[in-house]
């Protein structure tokens, strides 16, 4: 409790103003309560955290009871913390978290972006990503092909421009979301859309000429203009597996313990 207490009140020399700052948006007073207390819980990773009292949490963020509970309430929602009967607030363990949450994802991309998280959006992309391409191949009209195909072309012509070769490869595996025709698959793509950015920022510390990852979008993309099923999926898994060895060599360059935060 006292590291707790001394990340609040000796690292934000303003909570209340530091931790408005953080995902959850809107003008209620419960918002700055909402993100400080999500913050420690997301920093601390798989180590459960038991909160200070009531008292101490108003005089740390300047806000009544009422509006500390109310943050407690919202937390509790997203399933970041317990409220135990005479126990206090306790954050839960990580995997009761709602991940698919935008502000739980944004405070994990924010500051638990570790080996766990990105190995978990990894694993994601493997299972969700061949197959919503699988579906695309099978069932994309001319409209949506036109729209990879041009994405593709981007990707080529911004090749040695980091920033626009990923808002283009980002793009074309958006176009082939959206071609799938699920609207549920499409959905659950958009809400980790925030993570699989994280990722692609986490290969540009190994890819350092994106020449190297055209070809396998190319495959790509041709086994989609041709309604190849099969191949389309195939040509996803090689991808998305490329991505999650570059983010592991990532994480071990970095720190040489892939257990560190990535920013």
């Amino acid at each position: 409790m006292d590291s707790l207490l001394e990340s609040f009140d000796k690292g934000h020399q303003d909570p209340k103003k530091e931790a408005a700052k953080r995902p959850v948006r809107g003008d209620k007073l419960f918002v700055p309560v909402v993100n400080g207390l999500a913050r420690q819980i997301v920093q601390a990773g798989p180590e459960r955290i038991t909160f200070p009292a009531e008292p101490e949490l108003c005089r740390i963020f300047g806000v009544s009871r009422t509006v500390l509970r109310e943050a407690v309430k919202v937390l509790e929602a997203k399933g970041l913390v317990e409220v135990g009967h005479g126990q206090g607030v306790k954050s839960r363990d990580r995997a009761s978290w709602n991940h698919l949450d935008p502000d739980v994802l944004n405070w994990l991309c924010e500051f638990g972006a570790d080996e766990v998280f990105l190995r978990n959006m990894s694993e994601v992309r493997e299972i969700l990503e061949p197959a919503a391409a699988a579906l695309t191949a099978g069932r994309g009209d001319e409209a949506t092909i036109a729209r990879i195909k041009d994405c593709y072309s981007r990707m080529e012509e911004n090749v040695h421009d980091t920033e626009a070769y990923i808002q283009a490869d980002m793009a074309l595996h958006s176009e082939i979301i959206a071609g799938c025709g699920n609207d549920i698959l499409n959905r659950i793509v958009q809400l980790i859309g925030t993570a699989l950015r994280i990722g692609r920022n986490v290969t540009i510390q190994v890819r350092s000429d994106w020449a190297n990852d055209l070809p396998l979008h190319g495959a790509l993309v041709e086994a989609i203009g041709r309604h190849d099923p099969e191949a389309a999926r195939a040509a996803t898994i090689v991808i998305t597996r490329s991505a999650a060895t570059d983010i592991q060599t990532a994480l071990e360059i970095r720190s040489g313990s892939s257990s560190e935060p990535v920013p």
